[in-house]
């Protein structure tokens, strides 16, 4: 049975990902179980458990205008980035070692449509997505040859986890700008996982699941 390590798995997304992947062995992590921004934290934890498929769906997001970023500012600057960048980049170069020696792994990032169809305040975060998509096609190119894939999801918007911390009366008006006038299901998202899972030759690409609102 193949092993599957999903980071943010306690709460949101994650959560619910990680109860329908029921036939792999799951391991399921939170901020409260791993520091994904502590390096040797994390890294020790993949010299202990070796992993087929990690799945990444960590992320911290605060709304802020840019012009009104102060130096009061950095802490949640550096959380952003912390988590959503330097957390990825902690799991990856984490990970491969082991996956590279066995000649298999699949790693997936959860990015998000705000990576290409961003909205006001929210430039930090769509920021750092926009990175995982980018840092997600060279990590497939450079580990291809050894059987080990590396997409990004770039998430619109769905029935769980973040879509739900948007004020309802915003989040009504993002739902009727969606064409298929609905969010998207979890088992949309657990049948693009699974694509990604069996089809190694797909590899290094963003892969948009969005009800239209992005292409």
């Amino acid at each position: 049975m193949k092993k599957v390590i999903i980071f943010g798995a306690t709460g949101g997304l994650g959560n619910l990902i990680s109860k329908k992947l029921i036939d792999y062995d799951i391991i399921s992590l939170g901020s409260s179980d791993i520091d994904i921004t502590d390096y040797i934290q994390v890294n020790e934890f993949f010299k202990n458990n070796s992993a087929d498929i990690v799945i990444n769906f960590a992320g911290v997001n605060f709304d802020k205008f840019a012009h009104k970023l102060t130096p009061n500012d950095k802490d949640i600057i550096n959380k952003q980035i912390d988590v959503n960048i330097k957390g990825s980049i902690n799991i990856v170069s984490s990970c491969l070692p082991s996956m590279r020696e066995n000649n298999f792994g699949r790693i997936i990032l959860i990015s998000s449509v705000l990576a290409e169809k961003p909205v006001v305040s929210t430039s930090i975060y769509s920021g750092c997505k926009g990175f995982l998509d980018s840092f997600a096609k060279t990590i497939g190119l450079e580990n291809a040859n050894k059987n080990i894939s590396c997409n990004t999801i770039q998430l619109g918007y769905f029935d769980g986890g973040m879509t739900y911390k948007i004020p309802e009366q915003i989040r009504n008006t993002i739902l009727e700008t969606i064409p298929s006038k609905r969010w998207g299901s979890i088992d949309e998202l657990e049948n693009t996982i699974r694509y990604f899972i069996n089809t190694p030759y797909v590899n290094g690409i963003n892969l948009k699941i969005n009800g239209g609102i992005d292409f």
